[in-house]
């Protein structure tokens, strides 16, 4: 692990992105969610967004892949 590189991660950054996660899985250890916000900060793509857009990026996928197991009828539009 690059200490250097953590030192400098953007605690602001952190925070926002674990609390997004966290809205995914609450139940999940706040270390934890704040460790794999750490890990998607490293991400030079990621880290260009905000640290909330950056979370949510990363769960596209994970929320794409939930709503095609549903089925596309039981979609919302809010």
């Amino acid at each position: 692990m690059n200490r250097d590189a953590d030192n400098l991660a953007d605690v602001q950054w952190i925070a926002q992105c674990a609390r997004r996660l966290r809205e995914r899985w609450p139940r999940v250890d706040l270390a934890l969610l704040e460790a794999t916000a750490l890990e998607l900060w490293r991400d030079d793509r990621l880290r260009a967004l905000a640290g909330e857009q950056a979370a949510a990026a990363w769960l596209a996928p994970l929320v794409c892949q939930t709503i095609d197991r549903v089925g596309p009828w039981s979609r919302t539009f809010d």
